[in-house]
């Protein structure tokens, strides 16, 4: 029996979300190129940041401030829009992430919004934004709720 396109489509992003957990795991930002639409835009808290060779750029020096870091991707979901663009998708992804950040124990639990569009070389990120829900450093600890602007 073959697989649906659509269970083929969302397989494709799921390893797209794991490959760019295991490059910043890796810290190989010379290999995130690959993974970005050249007009990409990623938004985190205090930054946004539009074209693929800025956010490639951006992601190294936040990486350079980890001496050690693991971002683990935990639950996710994609949606694809097959009937009105069949070239995009949306996803949604919590991860975690730890390690030692400038010489302190780091502990940040977040959410990936995602958009994605296919290309010849298959999905991509085309928009990446990041909403803190928790962060621990050191003694310090911040905590959010789920933002009220996403669906």
């Amino acid at each position: 029996m073959s697989q649906s396109p659509h269970i083929k489509q969302k397989f494709e992003i799921h390893e797209l979300v794991a490959r760019f957990a295991d490059l910043v795991n890796r810290k190989a930002m010379n290999e995130m190129h690959h993974l970005l639409t050249p007009n990409a835009v990623l938004d985190i808290p205090g930054h946004h940041v539009a074209g693929r060779d800025n956010i490639v750029t951006f992601l190294a020096d936040i990486l350079n401030k980890w001496s050690t870091i693991i971002q683990a991707v935990h639950s996710g979901t994609v949606e694809l829009v097959p009937e009105t663009h069949p070239q995009r998708a949306t996803g949604r992804w919590y991860l975690s992430e730890f390690g030692v950040l400038e010489g302190v124990d780091t502990n940040v639990g977040g959410v990936y919004s995602d958009e994605y569009v296919r290309t010849a070389s298959g999905f991509r990120f085309t928009r990446r934004r990041f909403d803190l829900l928790y962060m621990r450093s050191g003694t310090s600890v911040t905590a959010q709720p789920f933002p009220s602007d996403l669906p």
